[in-house]
């Protein structure tokens, strides 16, 4: 990974954590608000600590076990982004912060994907997980950037919003799939080199897919729970 590429890289994993601690300190009571801030932040430095020594470990680097070491980890990480979505603090997240926060925030998947494809072209990545191959998630965030201006403007339609979130899911959720079936291991499908191993061996890859895609399956997570919020009758939806 080039210089450029290794600071774009942690500059975003960056914008998601600051984005994610913003949004605790911005839905908590007053005089809750620091020191439930300060566990988010020492539960975050925990969840990016720990998956960055299980990479420097070597333990993940296990591919001819069935199933993977790495695969484990994803679904761990994956639960514990379902359990914080539907979680009290999730529920604060989902009803306090604007929808149009919300959905906007989702438009960091734009400079994500250009940076995916850089790092193709550097060798570091294949093809198929970047807008060259199987990846269209940059849609979705050039379609959060749309709808989100469109919430701070006026009353949107709900089923706009649930059809881009339902993409937005299927995306991330086919770019995770592309990614594992990428690895190398006895199920590979992708047999193009380099494989994806370096999203699970690396530092600081391995927050691709412990924090930056875990921001946007929880992203998803808790526009579905605020759309849910709403009684059905309700055919539109608005920014606060």
């Amino acid at each position: 990974m080039s210089q450029g590429s290794l600071v774009a890289f942690l500059s975003l994993v960056a914008f998601v954590a600051i984005a994610l601690l913003a949004g605790v300190w911005a839905t908590q009571p007053s005089d809750r608000r620091r020191w439930r801030t300060g566990i988010a932040a020492f539960g975050l430095a925990v969840w990016m600590g720990g998956t960055a020594g299980l990479a420097l470990s070597g333990r993940l680097a296990v591919f001819d076990q069935i199933p993977p070491p790495a695969a484990f980890l994803f679904v761990a990480l994956t639960a514990g982004t379902i359990v914080l979505a539907f979680s009290p603090a999730g529920r604060r997240l989902a009803h306090d912060i604007p929808l149009a926060i919300l959905v906007g925030v989702q438009g960091f998947r734009v400079p994500l994907e250009v940076l995916l494809h850089r790092l193709h072209v550097e060798g570091v990545l294949p093809v198929q997980v970047t807008y060259a191959g199987w990846n269209f998630d940059i849609a979705t965030g050039l379609l959060a950037l749309a709808l989100a201006a469109w919430l701070r403007r006026s009353r949107v339609a709900r089923g706009w919003v649930i059809a881009w979130n339902v993409l937005g899911l299927v995306l991330v959720l086919i770019v995770v799939a592309t990614a594992v079936l990428s690895l190398p291991t006895p199920f590979q499908q992708f047999t193009s080199e380099p494989s994806t191993a370096a999203i699970v061996t690396d530092v600081p890859l391995i927050w691709l897919p412990s924090i930056l895609v875990q921001a946007a399956i929880l992203g998803h997570l808790l526009v579905f729970r605020r759309i849910a919020s709403r009684p059905p009758t309700e055919r539109t939806v608005q920014t606060a």
